[in-house]
């Protein structure tokens, strides 16, 4: 078997008890992240033009759309639901996938298994094991594949996971499910150029629907290649602009060593670029025992380890969506607000702020020195040194973190970030009982009553 039957064979014989008690930990993690930040993108217009969208467009009552009191089929709620969870930034993100994965692994999973009536072990499962299809897939990537071709990495990979997900939901056989991964591969894209406006988070959303749609056009009888992964003209060797794509590489790990175990996943402490996190880290790290002035600020130096901008695209930025890809911005705000949450992005007027602009002119971000051209995070390492106008050097490095299986909250964290996120879409009591529901989700019979208390109703 090549590799794309070998990865449905996964998809479809894989079993909840295969997973390791840390991974299921994880997993618990990112499901409850991502229903989070959908509700805390429930308000916000790309959402709401989506929803008009599906309203106007969308045919069935199947599957629930998170935080807006209706229903849509499943592929039109992967699409609206993986949006809005990526509208504002704030989700998971994890090495291997090279981007965010519970965006287009949990929406599809949600949408499918509950116009199916799947068990929350059920989707959970699905889950993981669109989690892992992701992840092992991005590890045989050309190096060009996140860096210089210009792809979103959540984009391309994520359909092809979305479509793990409803191909095992779905009940597909192996040669079905062969061919709903590669009907997904045609059906793959997202540029980086369209980050800093609402594209960005409709990538997750695209993904997610696609995925979908795929594994839904294939139990009617589509048919597509068994090969769309490996092939001389497939999925891999295309998006990794045809060289140095890796096919025996997914293989290695898949099924044996668990990506949700080991990196695992990272809960964003800021809504804003992944990019962005650990220069931000290093600057509340220096925080702690000096005490900074921003209008005494002279220079900002920010050391990254990739070749800028990569997906920090945005030196001046004028909207607050633009303000998530751009360090200048995230560095000023972290300046003159001593923090950076969702208050830091909640209108353009926040990037506006003559203090702000001040600021932005002075913060250059630069390749570690020595490692230019290198591909991205191998030193693993950023640096914030800030000048000061007395001539004091202020500096501090920091690590990038990849000891999984969770990185970034405690369990305790996790439940305040989600009670703040949901807070912005449902009431007290419905807030509570969705994240009862989240924490015993594989205890639960059907997946009908987490989407209720989502719902918004």
């Amino acid at each position: 078997m090549g590799l794309t039957e070998n990865i449905a064979k996964f998809v479809t014989t894989a079993t909840y008890e295969d997973f390791p008690s840390k991974a299921v930990f994880a997993a618990r993690h990112g499901i409850i992240d991502c229903v989070a930040c959908a509700l805390a993108g429930a308000s916000e217009e790309l959402t709401k033009i989506l929803v008009g969208f599906a309203q106007d467009n969308g045919s069935g009552n199947a599957a629930t759309l998170i935080g807006q009191g209706m229903k849509a089929s499943a592929p039109m709620a992967a699409l609206v639901n993986g949006a809005m969870g990526h509208a504002l930034d704030y989700d998971d993100i994890t090495r291997p996938f090279k981007g965010h994965p519970s965006v287009v692994c949990l929406p599809p999973a949600l949408a499918v298994g509950e116009a199916v009536g799947a068990s929350g072990r059920e989707v959970m499962l699905a889950y993981m094991i669109a989690f892992e299809v992701g992840c092992a897939i991005g590890e045989g990537m050309g190096i060009d594949y996140a860096d210089d071709l210009g792809w979103h990495p959540t984009a391309p990979l994520g359909t092809l996971s979305a479509a793990a997900a409803a191909a095992r939901l779905l009940g597909l056989s192996h040669e079905q499910t062969t061919m709903a991964l590669s009907l997904a591969a045609s059906n793959a894209c997202g540029l980086r150029e369209n980050f800093g406006t609402m594209t960005k988070p409709f990538h997750a959303g695209n993904s997610s629907r696609g995925g979908v749609t795929a594994a839904m056009l294939v139990k009617r009888g589509y048919k597509a290649a068994t090969t769309g992964l490996e092939g001389r003209f497939g999925f891999m060797h295309a998006f990794s602009g045809g060289r140095g794509e890796d096919v025996d590489k997914p293989l290695e790990h898949l099924g044996k060593q668990f990506y949700l175990e080991q990196p695992g996943v990272t809960i964003k402490k800021y809504p804003c670029c992944g990019s962005t996190h650990t220069p931000l880290d290093a600057f509340f790290e220096l925080r702690k025992s000096k005490k900074i002035d921003h209008r005494q600020v002279e220079s900002v130096d920010v050391l990254v380890d990739f070749d800028p901008p990569r997906s920090l695209i945005h030196s001046d930025p004028h909207s607050a969506l633009e303000g998530k890809f751009s360090i200048q911005y995230t560095i000023a705000a972290a300046l003159v607000d001593d923090k950076v949450g969702l208050a830091q992005f909640e209108d353009d007027g926040q990037v506006m702020r003559p203090e702000i602009r001040a600021l932005i002119p002075k913060i250059k971000m630069k390749r570690n020195p020595g490692n230019e051209g290198k591909p991205s995070w191998v030193e693993a390492y950023n640096e914030l040194r800030i000048t000061l106008k007395d001539g004091t050097v202020l500096s501090q490095g920091q690590p990038r973190n990849y000891e999984g299986p969770v990185i970034g909250v405690t369990p305790e964290g996790m439940d305040m970030k989600f009670r703040d996120c949901a807070s912005r879409a449902l009431p007290d009591a419905k807030v509570n009982e969705a994240l009862e529901i989240l924490h015993n989700l594989e205890k639960q019979a059907s997946i009908g009553s987490l989407m209720t208390a989502v719902s918004g109703k």
